[in-house]
C-alpha cells in the first residue's frame, strides 16, 4: 500500500458502505459520507499524476460513498495512521458482511476534490467492482459502532480474530465457490483451537459459543455447522458436493460473522475449556 502523506489530514475513499453521519472509529480515524457526483471524468483524471492511478481513478471515483478521515501530529504518524486503517475498512468489512474497496487516498475530502487534488492508488489488488449497493448503516448500526468498534479494533492482535476478519472481508474476491468455502472455514477453524474430532469439537464449540443460554438452538446449530463442515470437506478436497454450494458459501459466511460479533461482544475468542461440557 503507497501512502501519500501531505500534512496533517489526509482521505482513504470508500466504496460498499454509507454512512449517515460523521462516526469515530478511534483517536485518529473517523468515518464519513463522501460524495464524488460532482466530478466529471476530465477534472477526475486532472487529479492522477502517474497512468496506475488513472486506472483506479476511473474505476473508483463513481462508486465513492464513503470516506476515512485521517490526522496526525506529523507526516511519519499520518503515514503509519493511513497504513493501518485499512485494518478498519477490514473490520466494517466483517462486521456488516459488505464489501469495502479503499483503494484511493486523497489529500482534500471527497466533496471538495477538484482539480487541483491529488489523487492515488493505495494498492492494486482490486476489489470491490462487484458490489451491487453500499451497505447503509442505519442508526442501530451507529450506535454499535459507538459501543464497541474500538473493542473490536483491538482484538485485531490477535491472529486467529485478525485472520477471521480478513477472511469474511476477502472471500467475495474469489470467483469459484469452492475457494469461497475454503477461505471462510479457514477463518471459521482459526478462532478454535480443535485439532481432533474436528467435526464434532467444532460443531459443538460454535453452538455452545453462540447460544450458551439456549438449548434449542444450540443443537440446531450443531448440526448446521455439521452439515456446513462436511460440505467445506468436499469442496476443498475435491470432492463432489451434493447440496448447493453457493447457498452454502452465504450460509457459513453468516456464520463467520456471528461468531465475529460474538467474540467482538466478549471482547476475547473463544475458550476451549468454557466450551466444554
Amino acid at each position: 500500500m503507497k501512502i501519500l502523506a501531505t500534512g496533517i489530514k489526509t482521505y482513504i475513499l470508500l466504496s460498499g458502505i454509507e454512512v449517515p453521519a460523521d462516526i469515530s472509529l478511534s483517536e485518529n480515524v473517523r468515518l464519513l459520507p463522501a460524495d464524488t457526483s460532482h466530478l466529471d471524468f476530465h477534472t477526475a483524471m486532472a487529479t492522477c499524476s502517474h497512468p496506475d492511478d488513472i486506472a483506479v481513478v476511473a474505476a473508483f471515483i463513481p462508486r465513492i460513498t464513503a470516506q476515512l478521515e485521517i490526522t496526525a501530529s506529523t507526516a511519519k504518524e499520518l503515514a503509519v495512521n493511513a497504513w493501518n486503517s485499512s485494518w478498519d475498512a477490514v473490520l466494517l468489512s466483517a462486521i456488516f458482511k459488505t464489501e469495502i474497496s479503499f483503494n484511493l487516498q486523497s489529500d482534500t475530502e471527497a466533496n471538495l476534490i477538484s482539480a487541483k487534488t491529488r489523487l492515488r492508488a493505495t494498492n492494486f489488488h482490486f476489489h470491490g467492482l462487484t458490489q451491487a449497493t453500499p451497505y447503509k448503516l442505519n442508526e442501530a448500526d451507529v450506535a454499535w459502532i459507538a459501543g464497541h468498534f474500538k473493542g473490536a479494533a483491538l482484538l485485531l492482535k490477535l491472529d486467529g480474530f485478525g485472520n477471521a476478519v480478513h477472511c469474511l472481508a476477502s472471500y467475495r474476491w474469489h470467483t469459484i465457490p469452492r475457494i469461497k468455502m475454503a477461505v471462510l472455514w479457514a477463518g471459521i477453524e482459526g478462532m478454535f483451537e480443535a485439532s481432533s474430532e474436528i467435526r464434532f469439537r467444532l460443531s459443538l464449540y460454535i453452538a455452545r459459543f453462540l447460544h450458551p443460554n439456549d438449548a434449542e438452538l444450540r443443537k440446531n446449530k450443531f448440526e448446521l455447522v455439521k452439515k456446513l463442515y462436511n460440505l467445506r470437506s468436499s469442496a476443498v478436497h475435491g470432492g463432489k458436493v451434493k447440496s448447493d454450494l453457493i447457498n452454502s458459501v452465504e450460509t457459513s459466511a453468516d456464520l463467520l460473522k456471528e461468531l465475529i460479533i460474538q467474540s467482538i461482544l466478549n471482547r476475547a475468542l473463544p475458550n476451549e475449556d468454557e466450551l466444554v461440557p
